[in-house]
């Protein structure tokens, strides 16, 4: 059953959270379809200890993508608490406790987790140096920030970027969903004010993180079916799909 709060303090969430660390290899498929999804959770598996406070920040409903649950609860296992946070709270797949909160005024005190993620969240925002600030500052120092957003260089998230600003929403929405299994309520506007590398970098380090580890993740899959056979020649040499970037609190 999933624990829905407005604002709270750790210490009032600690009893109810905690669960026991299972000591196992981390259930990755291996499989091709659950490549980006199963970098990013290897990255996660790599912060959590027993002792890890985990906030997964715009959290939505699920940790990861669809037939995943066994590595979404794997990784809420690994650590002592998991909170996730979000504008618009709904039920959570694998989080019991969810709080109310906008990533540009996070409700909790200064230095509270050891981990915060962002999956799929920084392309939608239009002040990341604001929002990178604040999950920042919920950051302990030495605290992993985790980010997994899409590559702007990528020519399918190029064209989405050009269509976002020459076509209306809703037109741009259905050509979203012609590629996406997500429902139309998931799919929000999208911005790519921090989906460059570089620029990526530069947020990070003006926030006060020192980058870990950063990846460009190799796409996997055509975006459309109908453009399938011409994607497939061009993917093996254009820029990955992703960007996957890990950054340590330095203060």
């Amino acid at each position: 059953m999933t624990e829905t709060m407005e604002k709270t303090e750790l210490g009032t969430l600690e009893h109810r959270v905690s669960r026991p660390v299972v000591d196992q290899a981390i259930p990755v498929t291996g499989e091709k379809w659950a490549a980006l999804a199963e970098a990013y959770a290897k990255l996660i598996a790599e912060h959590a200890r027993p002792e890890s406070r985990w906030l997964d920040a715009g959290t939505g409903s699920r940790i990861l993508e669809e037939d995943l649950d066994g590595l979404e609860n794997w990784l809420v296992q690994r650590v002592e608490m998991t909170i996730g946070m979000d504008v618009r709270l709904t039920q959570h797949l694998n989080i019991r406790t969810l709080v109310s909160g906008s990533i540009y005024d996070i409700p909790f005190e200064t230095g509270s987790f050891d981990i915060v993620t962002c999956n799929m969240v920084m392309e939608h925002l239009g002040e990341p140096e604001k929002a990178i600030a604040e999950l920042s500052r919920v950051l302990k120092r030495g605290g992993a920030l985790i980010i997994n957003t899409p590559n702007l260089w990528n020519y399918g998230i190029a064209a989405n970027a050009v269509l976002s600003k020459i076509l209306p929403e809703p037109w741009r929405l259905k050509l979203v969903r012609a590629s996406d299994t997500r429902e139309p309520e998931d799919i929000f506007p999208v911005r790519y004010r921090a989906n460059r590398l570089r620029r990526l970098r530069a947020m990070l380090a003006a926030g006060g993180l020192r980058v870990h580890r950063a990846f460009v993740l190799a796409q996997q899959q055509a975006f459309f079916r109908v453009t399938a056979p011409l994607e497939k020649l061009v993917i093996p040499v254009a820029p990955g799909v992703r960007l996957l970037v890990c950054a340590h609190k330095t203060a």
